[in-house]
């Protein structure tokens, strides 16, 4: 067995360092397409024995891809970020990958932002089988894995944060989506990546305008594509977490929710907009459904989420719902629990007090 990592970089020598360094005992083979730095990039793939290919950038994501599975000679291929690093157990890895049966994809542990949940994305798959990038933005190969790739928990690929290096890559993203949109206003994930642009770029109202537009867009179709579910729960949690509980989130929430599988963005958004209209108890059920899943419970749902979800939000909403009750002995422990998952939070430590207070009076 061998194995080609995969990667397309621009500026950033000190991030894609951190990703080739993170590659040493696992991959046999380093590919590495430089799309215009200025150099330092190239030096440092240089360094780790990269096979260097330098492809100016045109706009094209998928093509710079394409170009370094064209160089790649592994029998199995790694497709990374220089933004990103792996992590596991790396023999355990290569050995899986020497008896992997007829199997020619493999679905690998990915966490997408700091302080988010693993979900699993197609990046380890064997050389050929016709698997290439598709479009210029948003590219991926999942259309051409042609059978769901089996869970691949030996490694993880965690996505580094970098401020800076994210604020240069979004206002390169950015013309280029709402170019593919003008051609392709169909494809509701385009509405969804281009919010999360606008999001981390400071630009709430542009951002929540742009999920709605594609959730106008799902709404008109005849039948629901998998992608709809991101703008229902982007949108949501967008919201959730800057405490923008309206009806406007209500309606939003009700549609996902009679549409959707059963999914904790929309069951905590239920619970908050349980409680701020009154209904405490019928907020408890899903928070604490919330509190109750496992992490292969988690990333089964296929999707990414904040980890303030599984914890910090629902201990501190199900606080204020046994609090509301008068079940204040109850209130403080879910409030401790709450205060133990942010303990820089000092409102939590004047909950649980408060509490506590009243709970050893009522005694």
């Amino acid at each position: 067995m061998s194995l080609s990592a995969v990667i397309v970089a621009g500026d950033g020598a000190e991030r894609l360092d951190r990703c080739l360094t993170s590659l040493r005992g696992l991959v046999d083979e380093v590919v590495v397409v430089d799309t215009g730095s200025s150099g330092h990039s190239a030096a440092t793939a240089e360094q780790h024995r990269a096979v260097i290919a330098r492809e100016p950038w045109q706009g094209d994501f998928a093509a710079c891809r394409n170009r370094a599975l064209d160089l790649a000679g592994g029998e199995w291929i790694l497709s990374l970020d220089a933004h990103e690093r792996v992590q596991g157990d790396r023999a355990a890895a290569r050995a899986a990958l020497d008896d992997p049966g007829e199997r020619i994809a493999f679905a690998v542990r990915f966490v997408p932002r700091a302080g988010w949940t693993a979900c699993r994305e197609h990046r380890l798959w064997r050389r050929g089988h016709d698997i290439r990038f598709r479009s210029d933005v948003h590219d991926t190969a999942v259309p051409d894995i042609t059978a769901r790739g089996d869970p691949f928990d030996l490694i993880t690929i965690d996505r580094v944060d970098d401020q800076r290096a994210r604020a240069v890559q979004h206002a390169r993203e950015a013309p280029m989506l709402l170019a593919e949109l003008a051609r392709r206003p169909e494809r509701v994930v385009l509405y969804d990546h281009l919010a999360r642009v606008y999001e981390a770029a400071g630009d709430s109202e542009r951002a929540v305008d742009t999920w709605k537009r594609g959730i106008t867009v799902a709404r008109a179709r005849d039948r629901a594509d998998a992608d709809d579910r991101l703008l229902y729960l982007d949108l949501v949690h967008h919201l959730l977490a800057r405490e923008l509980v309206d009806e406007d989130l209500e309606v939003l929430v009700e549609e996902a929710r009679a549409a959707l599988a059963r999914t904790p963005t929309l069951e905590l958004a239920a619970a908050r907009i349980a409680f701020s209209t009154g209904r405490p108890r019928d907020a408890l059920e899903p928070l604490e459904w919330l509190v109750g899943l496992g992490d292969d419970e988690i990333i089964a749902t296929g999707v990414s989420y904040d980890e303030r979800v599984f914890g910090e939000w629902p201990w501190s909403l199900i606080g204020l719902c046994r609090f509301s009750l008068g079940d204040d002995a109850a209130a403080a422990d879910t409030f401790r629990r709450a205060e133990r998952c942010a303990p820089g939070d000092a409102s939590y430590v004047v909950r649980r007090r408060l509490a506590e207070a009243r709970a050893g009076t009522s005694a």
